[in-house]
């Protein structure tokens, strides 16, 4: 097993300038330093009785918690997590508060309240508002996420999570059915024409446009249903949502993940599939003020470990800890390396299709080089019509930046400059 310091002195200090972990040099502009806070919500539940529970949303929140807790400044998970999740995450439980309304408005005012006070120190704080469970949309067209007392609906989320909050960029992520109808007011609203014009009136008083500091990631941009799969015991959308953002979509190596990255990643990753109830069709808008605001900045002191992919290593692979929890999945192209940040002081397998390699992130900053390790043979299997439509298509293109310039210009727009960067193989 190779250490930390398998890499070149000098590779290493490319990657620590290429993640902004080291000043490159003198700072020009002076941005504000920005800070971050992460509002986690994990229902398995639902409100309607019609409505199976979820298996995997409270694995879901636990895993976007050990994402964003290293990162951010406090990171707070209202769930109830079950009894396997709970054997998974040792200690979680005792770290978070039921999903009620009581428990979301007691954490956003607290969230706020320091929010407030680094705008006030010439802070930039960003908030991450992340719910995943189960969606619908309700009488008048208006989208609803289940809260275990309670919906929760969207002039819900406009006047008690949007509307008051002092975050000076605030990202939505949501993975749940009729998503986009939890953020958007577009569609067909099923009443009458004589309360058309009123419903409609208060809606638009909400509408996402009016708020520039917002941007939104969604599991559907239709009356769509979010899946989740057994091999990753977890939500598919929010798996290669956490994909994305531990790097995977980094194209360009900058450190970032900006909106078009991780969109362009999850397309890429979705392009196989076939199954149509398998097929992810996700809204995303960046946050109009800063169209390249990032979702995720690795390199800013993220107290998170980072694995080197180098080049001539390339595939469909992904990365297991040794409790079994699956971190993310990606196709590498073999000409490009990759950077994936990983939570620290844990072990973890880099897998492929029959083979794997064991890995050991001794501590937050600690980079490994993958092209040392040591692989052995490994099977993974899998059952039934949609576990071999994932098993064999998800994850099924290699994403690089032929296929993110492709699809960047597909959508018309602006794509992340290409600066090839230092060669970081070892």
């Amino acid at each position: 097993m190779p250490s930390p310091r398998s890499l070149s002195r000098l590779a290493l200090c490319q990657l620590l300038l290429l993640l902004g972990l080291m000043p490159a040099g003198p700072v020009w502009a002076a941005e504000p330093e920005r800070v971050s806070y992460a509002l986690i919500i994990a229902n398995n539940a639902s409100l309607d009785p019609k409505l199976a529970a979820l298996r995997y949303a409270d694995d879901d929140g636990a895993r976007y918690y050990e994402l964003f807790a290293p990162q951010a400044r406090e990171t707070v998970l209202l769930s109830v997590l079950d009894e396997e999740t709970q054997a998974r995450h040792p200690g979680l439980a005792a770290r978070t508060r039921p999903p009620t309304r009581a428990g979301l408005k007691e954490s956003l005012a607290r969230l706020n309240a320091k929010m407030a006070q680094d705008r006030k120190a010439g802070l930039a704080p960003v908030l991450y508002f992340i719910f995943t469970g189960h969606g619908q949309r309700g009488a008048a067209g208006e989208g609803t996420v289940s809260l275990l007392d309670g919906p929760f609906n969207r002039s819900d989320l406009y006047s008690q999570v949007i509307t008051p909050s002092p975050a000076s960029f605030i990202h939505l992520i949501v993975d749940a059915c009729d998503s986009y109808f939890f953020v958007n007011a577009r569609g067909a609203l099923p009443i009458g024409p004589a309360q058309t014009a009123a419903v409609t009136r208060h809606l638009a008083s909400r509408e996402l446009d009016r708020y520039p500091q917002v941007g939104v990631v969604l599991s559907t941009s239709t009356a769509r249903e979010s899946h989740e799969w057994s091999t990753l015991s977890a939500g598919v959308f929010s798996h290669q949502v956490r994909s994305a953002l531990a790097g995977a979509a980094d194209v360009n190596r900058d450190g970032r993940v900006e909106y078009t990255e991780l969109t362009a990643f999850i397309a890429a990753a979705s392009q196989g599939i076939e199954d149509v109830r398998g097929k992810l069709d996700i809204f995303a808008r960046p946050p109009p003020l800063d169209r390249s605001a990032p979702l995720s900045d690795l390199g800013r002191n993220s107290g998170l470990g980072y694995l080197l992919v180098p080049e001539g290593i390339g595939g469909r692979m992904w990365v297991e800890d040794t409790r079994g929890v699956r971190v993310a999945d990606f196709n590498k192209e073999r000409e490009r390396p990759l950077v994936l940040a990983l939570p620290p002081e844990r072990s973890y397998y880099l897998r492929s299709a029959g083979r794997e390699a064991r890995l050991t992130m001794p501590r937050a900053g600690a980079v490994m080089d993958a092209g040392g390790l040591a692989w052995s043979t490994s099977v993974v299997a899998s059952r039934g019509a949609m576990e071999e439509a994932f098993r064999d298509k998800l994850f099924g293109v290699a994403f690089g930046p032929s296929f993110y310039s492709g699809y960047v210009a597909s959508l018309g727009e602006a794509p992340v400059g290409m600066d090839e960067g230092p060669d970081l193989s070892p």
